[in-house]
């Protein structure tokens, strides 16, 4: 799915960096002290490369198309910077741990939303999701990798 939407995403992103609050930016960047101890084979593009494919990259950012087929579940990953993700299609879908254990998010506690949705989010841990649904989870996810160089 790489449209001109997906490119003025991308073009938009390196803006949004420098609107955002100072208080969005400090939770976003919370919990980065245990990223540096996370395994470099189970980030998500290397662990997971069927559901996260790059597309677009600079030194300070980076753009991913997220998709998991339904029935599908992707291989267990961390994603080490803070990023926003713009979800479009949202089937119901379940979170595991990096231990196989089975998790609630708040986004997927919000039963009724409207989409694109847009949510911040820190670095995020292992895990993986299924798709217990019976449309493709898709989104887009931009990863700001230096917004916590601060």
């Amino acid at each position: 799915m790489r449209t001109p939407a997906l490119a003025a995403i991308a073009a938009l992103a390196g803006t949004m960096v420098t609107s955002a609050s100072l208080a969005q930016t400090t939770a976003m960047c919370a919990g980065l002290t245990d990223v540096a101890s996370w395994a470099a084979d189970r980030e998500a593009v290397t662990a997971a490369p069927r559901n996260h494919k790059v597309i677009y990259e600079t030194a300070d950012l980076r753009v991913l198309e997220v998709t998991v087929l339904p029935g599908e579940r992707e291989a267990s990953h961390h994603h080490r910077w803070p990023s926003v993700m713009v979800v479009d299609s949202r089937p119901t879908y379940t979170n595991y741990d990096k231990d196989g254990k089975v998790f609630q998010s708040v986004v997927q506690g919000q039963q009724s939303v409207e989409l694109p949705l847009m949510v911040r989010l820190p670095a995020q841990a292992e895990h993986a999701i299924e798709n217990t649904g019976n449309k493709p989870f898709h989104a887009i996810r931009i990863e700001y990798k230096r917004l916590c160089d601060q």
